[in-house]
C-alpha cells in the first residue's frame, strides 16, 4: 500500500463514528466496455451519521450516481469492484455487513435492498412500471419485507401516498404513472422508497426536472418525513442550493475521488479546494449586477477513458502549481484546526 493510500484511509478512519449507518473505505469500480476500462471511482471513502443528511455534489460524470448504485449493489455486468468495502449498520449494536461480499442476487442483498436502503432514481416515468398501478408497485415492496396480508400492504400504501402529500390518495394508489404529473410521480417514488421505513435513502437528483414551486414542495416533504422517521439520507445533486437548505454535511466529488468533505457552514464559508470555490463562484446570487457574467469552470471533465496523472483538476485548476499538480496525486487531508473538514489539494500539503 503506498504512503497517499495509507494517509487517506487514516484521515477516512478519523472521521469514522461507532453510530455510521454507511461506511466507504477506498472503493475503486472500473467499467470494462470495448472502448476500454472506465475508472468510475477511484478510491472513494465517506461516512454517513445515523440520522443525518450527506449531500455528494459535483458535476456530471463524477462518479456520484455510481457511488450510490454500487451501494445498492445495482452497478451494471460490466463493472468490477477492485478494491474497498461499503460496511452497512442497521442498529448502532448490530456489526457492520460488507455491502460487496454480499451475492448481488442473493438473499441477504435482497433483504437490505428496498428494506434497509432505499433509493430514489433521477427519472421517476423510467424508474416506475407503466404495467402497475402505484399501489401495486408500493405494495409489492411491503409485502415482500414487512407484511404477507395483502390488505395490511393496501393500507401502508395508502397510508405513506398521504405523508407524501397526495391529494385523495386511494384513487392515485389505483392511478397508473402515465396518470399522473412529474411532481406527483417524483412524490410516488420517494412513497415507494419510505414505504419500509429505510435505514438509509439514497435520493439520486430527486427534484430534476421539476418546477422550482414542486421542487420546494419535495425539499420540504423529505425534510419532514427525515425528522419524523429518522432516515439517513444521501442526497446527490448538482445544486448547490438544495444542498444549503437539506444537508448537514457535505462531499464534493471530482472525477471518481472526493476532493473535500465538510459540514454544510465550513463548505459554504470556508471552502478551500479550487473546485468548490468555483462551483460556489457559479451560483446565481440575488443583487448582483445583472450585466455581469457568470463565472464558468474552464474546461470539462476528463474523459473517463483517460489516465490523469497528478491531481485530476490541474488542468483547469487556475491554482495549479506547474511539476506538482500535475505530476503528483495529492493526499486527503485536515484542514488546520478542524476535525471535520477535509481536502485534497496540494495548496494545503
Amino acid at each position: 500500500m503506498s504512503e497517499s493510500t495509507t494517509q487517506t484511509n487514516s484521515v477516512a478512519a478519523a472521521l469514522v463514528s461507532e453510530d455510521d449507518v454507511i461506511r466507504v473505505q477506498d472503493l475503486r469500480l472500473n467499467f470494462y466496455t470495448n472502448l476500454g476500462v472506465v475508472r468510475a471511482l477511484n478510491g472513494v471513502n465517506f461516512n454517513i451519521p445515523r440520522g443525518k443528511v450527506l449531500g455528494v455534489v459535483g458535476e456530471s460524470g463524477c462518479g456520484k450516481s455510481q457511488t450510490g448504485l454500487a451501494i445498492m449493489q445495482l452497478t451494471p455486468s460490466v463493472g468490477r469492484y477492485e478494491a474497498g468495502q461499503i460496511l452497512f449498520r442497521e442498529f448502532a449494536s448490530k456489526e457492520p455487513v460488507d455491502i460487496l461480499k454480499l451475492d448481488k442476487n442473493g438473499p441477504d442483498m435482497r433483504k437490505i435492498r428496498g428494506n434497509n436502503i432505499s433509493m430514489i432514481f433521477q427519472e421517476p416515468m423510467t424508474s416506475l412500471n407503466p404495467c402497475y398501478t402505484v399501489g401495486a408497485q408500493i405494495e409489492e415492496a411491503i409485502l415482500l419485507h414487512q407484511t404477507q396480508d395483502k390488505t395490511e400492504s393496501r393500507k401502508r400504501a395508502i397510508d405513506i401516498l398521504q405523508k407524501v402529500g397526495m391529494p385523495n390518495p386511494e384513487r392515485i394508489a389505483d392511478s397508473f404513472p402515465h396518470q399522473l404529473s412529474g411532481g406527483m410521480r417524483q412524490r410516488a417514488m420517494i412513497a415507494m422508497a419510505l414505504s419500509c421505513t429505510p435505514t438509509l435513502l439514497i435520493a439520486d437528483e430527486p427534484t430534476t426536472a421539476l418546477d422550482v414551486t414542486t421542487e420546494a414542495q419535495i425539499l420540504d416533504l423529505m425534510r419532514d418525513l427525515q425528522n419524523e422517521i429518522g432516515t439517513s439520507i444521501m442526497f446527490i445533486t448538482h445544486n448547490l442550493g438544495v444542498v444549503a437548505q437539506m444537508c448537514d454535511e457535505v462531499v464534493v466529488m471530482y472525477l471518481g475521488r472526493v476532493v473535500e468533505r465538510a459540514m454544510i457552514d465550513d463548505l459554504f464559508y470556508d471552502p478551500k479546494h479550487p473546485y468548490t470555490i468555483m462551483l460556489l463562484r457559479s451560483i446565481p446570487r440575488l443583487g448582483v449586477n445583472r450585466d455581469m457574467r457568470l463565472e464558468s469552470i474552464k474546461g470539462s471533465v476528463p474523459d473517463p477513458y483517460s489516465q490523469v496523472n497528478g491531481c485530476p483538476f490541474h488542468e483547469r485548476c487556475p491554482s495549479a502549481i506547474p511539476g506538482v499538480c500535475d505530476t503528483i496525486m495529492p493526499d486527503e487531508i485536515f484542514v488546520a484546526g478542524s476535525q471535520t473538514h477535509t481536502v485534497r489539494c496540494h495548496l494545503y500539503t
